[in-house]
């Protein structure tokens, strides 16, 4: 009898255990992100984004590569670091997008008159609107995988959204 239960104790901390394991917040993030629109604001040019299915994150987790579809020299790596420049943004000042939240990704300034967006990265380099396509792949920055990928046209943003 006393076998019989140590066999059980022994048994119910392997399975609290091995599910309290599956549920760790260290997992990789799942979603499906999509690029949605494309804005300025106070003169930074956005990619929105919208959260279509899948885990919620924070914005700080996660890391968008960019290349230009025309030309691979135009490669950006953003993600938020900690006192630096906040590239991926929610529209509030929860730094967590859930199910159904859009957020933004900043890309560089837009000029207006000559239809051009001078990109953060790489070297302040100009591209011209409606002529470049952006591949987007969001990685989870703790786990170094990817959650989601896609391709958004560069084109002329709506002005003061």
């Amino acid at each position: 009898m006393l076998l019989l239960s140590v066999t059980l104790i022994i048994a119910a901390v392997v399975a609290v255990y091995a599910t309290s394991s599956v549920s760790e917040p260290g997992q990789p993030i799942k979603a499906d992100l999509v690029a949605s629109d494309v804005v300025t604001e106070s003169g930074t040019y956005q990619i929105i984004f919208d959260h279509r299915s899948g885990d919620p994150f924070n914005v700080d987790r996660v890391e968008v590569s960019l290349i230009s579809r025309e030309d691979p020299s135009v490669h950006m790596l953003l993600g938020n670091k900690p006192g630096g420049r906040q590239y991926i943004e929610t529209f509030d000042d929860n730094q967590m997008v859930l199910l159904g939240d859009r957020f933004k990704v900043s890309l560089g300034t837009y000029n207006e008159d000559s239809d051009t967006l001078k990109l953060f990265f790489p070297g302040d380099r100009e591209i011209n609107c409606s002529e470049h396509h952006l591949t987007y792949r969001f990685i989870d920055s703790r786990a170094g995988v990817p959650i989601s990928s896609g391709e958004i046209l560069i084109r002329k943003p709506a002005l003061n959204k």
